[in-house]
């Protein structure tokens, strides 16, 4: 505790009491991450240390694709986020002195990630969990945009190709905005591409998108979003 009656939680004792929650959630730690499969996925959760602040603390929550019980690294990663993404998280930023009576980065483990993880058994599951918007995806302006996207880069990927069809459907047929829809276009989705140059766009917003494209699109190229 602080002089001004703030608790504090270190790393190591923020890693005791993660072990503590997610063994009798089906994770083993390995190495410094825990880590749990199901017949289809893997599941890996991490806490680290913030490069930029060794005060912030940050969960990341991951995935692979299994094949034969071993990963398949040549798949797409069916979801990647952190514990802030999810929605009814306590804190946007993890911090390792608090107001709270107990730690919120546990808390929320506890009463949001635990029961997620506990439904995503199945590379269907994670498809509908992006259709259902349960987990954050980018910023404000493309966030809904980005969850229509990872189900259907997913579900096509892997041959689920009703739950393809269905991402493709709610993206057509979504009154999104024109900046949206441009979003879904530069991704690769094949829905009709509004008219006109690129609007309302901050710098930020574009460097995410130009991010999204070159790292995620099988038909990014670096001409879809000058700067």
């Amino acid at each position: 505790m602080t002089d001004t009656g703030a608790k504090r939680w270190s790393r190591g004792q923020r890693t005791r009491e993660l072990t503590r929650v997610l063994r009798p959630a089906g994770f083993e730690r390995r190495g410094d991450e825990w880590v749990r499969d199901t017949p289809e996925l893997r599941w890996w959760v991490h806490l680290a240390t913030a490069k930029w602040d060794p005060h912030e603390h940050q969960l990341a929550v991951g995935s692979l694709i299994l094949r034969d019980g071993e990963p398949d690294y040549d798949a797409p990663q069916p979801a990647t986020f952190g514990l802030h993404d999810l929605p009814g998280a306590s804190r946007r930023v993890y911090v390792d002195t608090d107001d709270a009576e107990r730690d919120p980065l546990v808390l929320d483990t506890e009463a949001l990630l635990i029961p997620l993880l506990a439904r995503l058994q199945t590379i269907d599951s994670v498809i509908e969990m992006w259709l259902a918007g349960e987990v954050a995806a980018g910023t404000v302006s493309d966030n809904r945009p980005l969850q229509i996207w990872h189900a259907w880069i997913l579900a096509s990927r892997t041959d689920r190709r009703a739950l393809a069809d269905r991402a493709l459907a709610m993206a057509e047929t979504v009154r999104w905005t024109p900046d949206a829809r441009r979003i879904l276009a530069d991704l690769g989705m094949p829905i009709t591409r509004p008219a006109g140059d690129v609007t309302h766009l901050t710098v930020v917003d574009r460097l995410v998108q130009r991010a999204y494209v070159r790292r995620f699109s099988p038909y990014a190229d670096a001409k879809r979003l000058p700067l």
